[in-house]
């Protein structure tokens, strides 16, 4: 009599090459996914250098301490710098100079980011904040503070820069969970 042993693992090929070419297909969608994400990083910061040259030529800083992007109804770098005599500001740089000027705020003049952070905390107490950073409305200069309040609505406030009153707001509510 023979001995017919069956194998706990005895998997069909076909069944092997399938998971081989879904596992290769995944690892390969996952390196481009990786090199996409940095490429895309990379292009987003990669004109910041550009900007900083242009803004010291075409304003009265000397010295630039951060860029970020702002994108509301015309898309703007915010430069925060320094000029000459130690004076902070920021500068709304922009993107296309087309009908777009160059708008300069004196950081001496305005309301901190840590005075609207603290009010913004007294009056929204179980809320998650996501990022306080300066932007245009229109013309006007603003703290636009973005989270979620307690009725889980993604709210976009716009508080003005100089003495902290509201110029617009907008709340989305979640529509899936």
């Amino acid at each position: 009599m023979k001995n017919k042993r069956i194998s706990r693992l005895n998997i069909p090929d076909w069944l092997k090459w399938t998971f081989s070419v879904l596992l290769l297909i995944l690892i390969a969608c996952f390196i481009y996914g990786v090199y996409l994400y940095n490429a895309v990083q990379q292009d987003k910061t990669a004109s910041f250098k550009d900007i900083k040259d242009e803004v010291i030529a075409e304003t009265k800083l000397l010295t630039i301490g951060k860029v970020k992007r702002f994108h509301g109804n015309k898309a703007y770098y915010i430069v925060y710098g320094k000029t000459d005599n130690h004076n902070q500001k920021i500068i709304f740089y922009p993107f296309k100079k087309k009908n777009a000027e160059i708008i300069s705020v004196n950081k001496s003049e305005i309301i901190s980011e840590e005075t609207i952070r603290k009010k913004w905390k007294e009056s929204c107490r179980n809320c998650n904040l996501f990022d306080i950073t300066p932007g245009l409305v229109g013309d006007k200069p603003s703290w636009e503070i973005t989270f979620t309040d307690d009725s889980n609505r993604y709210v976009i406030d716009n508080l003005s820069i100089y003495d902290g009153t509201r110029i617009e707001q907008f709340r989305f509510k979640q529509m899936f969970k």
